[in-house]
């Protein structure tokens, strides 16, 4: 038996929330429920959720009459609250069946067996760090961590770490690298490894929450912002060394631009861009120009320059990238001032006070020369 009532608009966020942690990867009909534990003494109900090696727990104040334990599917629970036009909600259990009620709405579903929902044990971390700029940070190097069945596991995986003074984040696909950083609020060491997948959660989880906290412990690392605990399993393999790739990185060619300019050129060469389309980029009188090579059989070309202060001259037939991974690497860069610099093989590093991106070249299109041939004499 349980029975306990709460605000619509409270109880709202905490379901989104439970859903995204969820997912659409069921492995059974109990873990695509929320699990619902409610505490008379302390009037809270915790709300867990959990998917592939990610657990949510969000611990809310409500008016508990009847303490216990309760499953509902996350996502219906959340489209009802969605419905509901009133704030009480009461959500109650009886032998049988639960029921969630509104002022002039009510559901009732069959009860679950709550002994079928894994217990959620939470490691007690050694230390926990503040991280006040964590999401912000983070988000800016997932798009370039790997994906497919057929990468290296390591580079499918977004490493964070607190080292001199600095908090960053970094990802690696192979072809290309991101580095985010910020001042660190604590200079206490921290060195964590999570699959892409389970960032990606995370950050949706986290989104609208600027600050949390973060420790690690019994193989898994906490992520603690208000009322709630996101847990995610470390990945069970060492992190590639990225460091090589910025300190063997020797510039030959060099110039500095605005990072809004260059996100907006690009976009705008690339308009019905296709799969695999390439761009290549030249240095002339004071700009960067950009020349755009779709994939098609028929290529759609454009071209277009950026005002640039150009250090030192790209070679004149200049260099190839892959169209797509150059606009994700702009977009990074699109609010502030970028220096790009580029190594005698093509080696791209765009770069600004906080973020580092590094972007291997590509060769250069080739085109498609027609011969007739001649008939014998």
């Amino acid at each position: 038996m349980m029975r306990f009532t709460a605000n619509r608009s409270e109880l709202l966020p905490i379901l989104r929330r439970c859903s995204l942690t969820i997912g659409r990867r069921f492995e059974s009909r109990e873990l695509s429920c929320v699990l619902m534990e409610a505490d008379a003494k302390t009037n809270t109900v915790m709300f867990t959720a959990r998917s592939k090696g990610c657990v949510l727990q969000i611990r809310h104040g409500c008016r508990v009459e009847q303490e216990g334990k309760a499953l509902l599917f996350a996502a219906v629970f959340q489209r009802m609250l969605e419905l509901f036009s009133d704030e009480a909600t009461t959500v109650a259990t009886d032998d049988r069946r639960i029921e969630v009620r509104n002022a002039k709405s009510a559901y009732e579903f069959a009860l679950m067996d709550v002994g079928k929902y894994p217990k959620a044990d939470q490691p007690a971390p050694e230390q926990l760090l503040d991280c006040e700029n964590f999401s912000e940070i983070s988000t800016k190097v997932l798009f370039s961590a790997a994906r497919g069945e057929s990468t290296r596991p390591q580079l499918k995986c977004v490493r964070l770490q607190v080292h001199d003074g600095r908090f960053s984040a970094s990802s690696c696909d192979g072809y290309r690298m991101t580095v985010a950083s910020d001042t660190a609020a604590q200079d206490a060491p921290l060195d964590v490894l999570i699959e892409a997948d389970q960032m990606k959660t995370l950050l949706a989880v986290f989104r609208g929450i600027p600050h949390c906290k973060i420790g690690t412990g019994d193989g898994k690392v906490l992520f603690i912002g208000p009322g709630l605990v996101f847990t995610a399993t470390l990945a069970s393999y060492g992190a590639l060394n990225l460091d090589t790739l910025l300190t063997s990185f020797r510039a030959d060619s060099a110039l500095h631009l605005d990072g809004a300019a260059f996100n907006a050129e690009l976009r705008r060469i690339g308009v019905g861009h296709s799969a695999g389309a390439s761009v290549i980029l030249q240095t002339a009188g004071g700009v960067l120009r950009l020349s755009y090579i779709s994939a098609d059989k028929q290529p759609l070309t454009s071209e277009s320059e950026v005002p640039a202060e150009i250090d030192t001259l790209l070679p004149k037939e200049g260099f190839c990238y892959n169209y797509s991974y150059l606009r994700e690497a702009a977009a990074l860069v699109q609010g502030s001032a970028a220096q790009i610099c580029f190594d005698s093989k093509g080696t791209m590093q765009l770069s600004t006070e906080h973020e580092t991106h590094i972007l291997m070249p590509k060769r250069m299109p080739q085109v498609n020369a027609t011969t007739k041939k001649k008939k014998a004499a």
